[in-house]
């Protein structure tokens, strides 16, 4: 079974997935995402029409991508799942992309040991999230940004390890620079994590058809997700070829990194990224390039279906 903020469903229930989108990103830091400047209302509101499209176009799940202090807010997701009728499977984790450097990593996790940081995941994994009862699908990390890997980081990195050798999530980890794949992929070595466990996430950011190549044939996932905020869909079909020519097309994800209702310090306008491009724009062009819709709908549902499972 798997889990939803809606309770478990079964891998057949899941459908087309799109494998990374947010629903409130809070980029004011962990410490004061915890006080909300917004109501539920405010948000489902916002962003109810956006999911109503993707759900209009086929989309059935949604795996949200924000953990505790970036924004994650399961009143929000619950809500929008209910009225939406879309599946949303939230996470555990910690995100510390970009040079934010712990800004986004709540201050009693930073404190914690590795084993610590792993009881706290672990339990929201086998008891909910709180007392809400809500069990996470997934650990999100973000990390490695700036070419290397600092203390923080490989400390919760090694915590996501050990969560996921005990419960069995998947980790899904954001890497933009991919010279620090290779650092991320050592220490899941030393953490024993199979290969399959582990999803690239923003394997296209800087499309390092390389690096693709080389760990994806080692065995793990590949996600495709800078779609939402795309100028052009230009790199995409010439990459998704070579993975069909290189036998690695089962390991490819696709989401989209949309959304969503931001919360923010500065007046900075950051528009909605639609939850439906990749339906409404990603998909036409594809098919112009020669890849048929149908040959990428099935990787939105088997595939995610295989890592979900």
């Amino acid at each position: 079974m798997i889990n939803t903020v809606l309770g478990p469903i079964s891998e057949d229930e899941l459908g087309i997935t799109l494998m990374h989108e947010h629903i409130v990103v809070d980029i004011t830091g962990a410490e004061k995402s915890l006080e909300k400047s917004y109501t539920v209302k405010e948000v489902v509101d916002y962003v109810l029409p956006f999911l109503m499209d993707a759900k209009d176009k086929g989309c059935q799940t949604i795996v949200e991508a924000t953990p505790l202090g970036l924004g994650r807010d399961l009143k929000v997701l619950i809500e929008c799942s209910k009225r939406s009728g879309l599946n949303i499977i939230t996470c555990t984790g910690a995100w510390d992309g970009a040079d934010v450097r712990g800004l986004s990593v709540p201050m009693d996790i930073q404190e914690m040991t590795i084993e610590e940081v792993t009881d706290v995941w672990t339990k929201e994994f086998e008891q909910g999230i709180g007392d809400t009862g809500i069990k996470p699908g997934y650990i999100k990390m973000a990390l490695g940004d700036e070419g290397k890997i600092f203390p923080l980081q490989e400390k919760m990195l090694r915590a996501a390890a050990r969560t996921s050798n005990k419960t069995g999530m998947f980790i899904a980890c954001h890497i933009w620079a991919s010279v620090s794949l290779p650092l991320v992929v050592e220490i899941l070595e030393e953490e024993n994590v199979p290969y399959d466990r582990f999803i690239w996430v923003h394997a296209d950011g800087q499309m390092d058809m390389d690096k693709i190549l080389e760990y994806g044939k080692k065995g793990i996932w590949l996600e495709f997700d800078t779609i939402g905020a795309a100028k052009d869909f230009v790199k995409f079909p010439p990459a998704i070829k070579k993975l069909q020519e290189e036998g690695l097309i089962s390991q490819l994800l696709f989401g989209q990194d949309s959304g969503s209702f931001w919360v923010k310090d500065d007046n900075e306008d950051w528009p909605m990224r639609p939850y439906a491009r990749f339906f409404n724009e990603f998909i036409p062009f594809c098919e112009k390039e020669g890849l048929e819709k149908e040959f990428l709908l099935q990787i939105l549902k088997e595939n995610s279906k295989s890592v979900l499972r």
